[in-house]
């Protein structure tokens, strides 16, 4: 009976001290080393102090002044005299009818004048163009930072790039960061459209047998480097913590070239008109009277007038 009664105590000291030496595992029971669950990573800072960004964007621009002048197809010359070598057949200097007509190659050159604007827009020679670029920006803290920025522009014919120096200001919340920027550079390249006059000649034996008169729109390059300013919003998204999508619009101000509008040159081509007669009773005689044609041409100035435009931007930033 004692020993029965010995062999429940033992049973039910077990079964009190048991749940006590696993509340802590089997692993301290077992004498082994307890496994520690390490704390999930903190997730990462998208916009830090002390960060380097590098954005790579697509642009869309569009002209401030859009549209084109009406400019007529006109003959510029005046008086629209060809200098003339005749053949004519007279009796007593009265004429029968003239045996030949030409032009001499010297008197009268192939002709190309402008004869006035075309295009509004002095930068694309069109209203809008198609480009991209890429700028490097330092934040010396979460919300601001000065950069480089570099730009082209496919303007028609002629490429027009420029490069800033900008100060961005930005405002992180989660992924999101909205921010304004603002430079000052210089841009370069562009072009106009000018209506042209043109005037060819085909040649035989030394005098003009065919003379075609046509007219075109062509541009002509501007070369002269002119200021840029730049203001503008935008917004950009965090992928990850080093990859970013960003759009923004800005505005962009071209100005302190010093201003040459275009101006009118008058062009004079002289030429001497020949004149022979075939008399059957006076003979061969020739007579010869000065001709003078003379046209306005327009010879295009430089500056920073109607080149102001505005530019959408897409593109993904690499931040460190």
């Amino acid at each position: 009976m004692k020993k029965l009664t010995l062999t429940f105590c033992a049973l039910f000291a077990l079964l009190v001290v048991a749940p006590a030496l696993y509340a802590d595992g089997p692993e301290k029971y077992s004498g082994k080393e307890k496994e520690v669950m390490q704390p999930a990573p903190p997730v990462c800072d998208f916009y830090r102090a002390h960060e380097w960004d590098l954005s790579i964007w697509g642009a869309y621009a569009f002209a401030a002044d859009t549209g084109q002048f009406n400019v007529p197809n006109d003959d510029p010359f005046f008086p629209d005299t060809d200098v003339t070598n005749e053949t004519v057949l007279s009796v007593f200097g009265t004429t029968l009818f003239v045996i030949s007509s030409s032009e001499p190659r010297n008197f009268n050159p192939n002709e190309r004048v402008n004869i006035g604007r075309v295009s509004k827009n002095q930068l694309f020679a069109r209203d809008d163009a198609w480009g991209g670029g890429a700028d490097i920006k330092y934040f010396w803290s979460r919300y601001f930072g000065v950069g480089i920025e570099g730009v082209g522009l496919a303007a028609k014919t002629n490429f027009a790039g420029g490069g800033l120096l900008t100060l961005t200001g930005r405002y992180p919340f989660g992924r999101f960061a909205p921010y304004v920027t603002g430079g000052i550079g210089f841009i370069d390249g562009g072009a106009t459209l000018y209506k042209f006059f043109n005037e060819k000649h085909t040649f035989l034996n030394g005098v003009v047998t065919n003379e075609r008169e046509f007219w075109t729109v062509d541009p002509v390059a501007n070369n002269h480097v002119r200021a840029l300013g730049q203001i503008g919003a935008g917004l950009e998204f965090r992928v990850t913590c080093h990859i970013g999508l960003m759009a923004d619009f800005t505005w962009n101000f071209v100005f302190g070239q010093e201003d040459h509008a275009d101006k009118i040159h008058l062009i004079t081509e002289q030429g001497i008109s020949t004149t022979t007669f075939q008399d059957i009773f006076l003979g061969t005689f020739t007579t010869t009277t000065p001709v003078v044609n003379q046209a306005f041409e327009l010879r295009p100035g430089h500056g920073s007038d109607n080149q102001d435009f505005g530019m959408a931007r897409f593109g993904v930033t690499f931040s460190y």
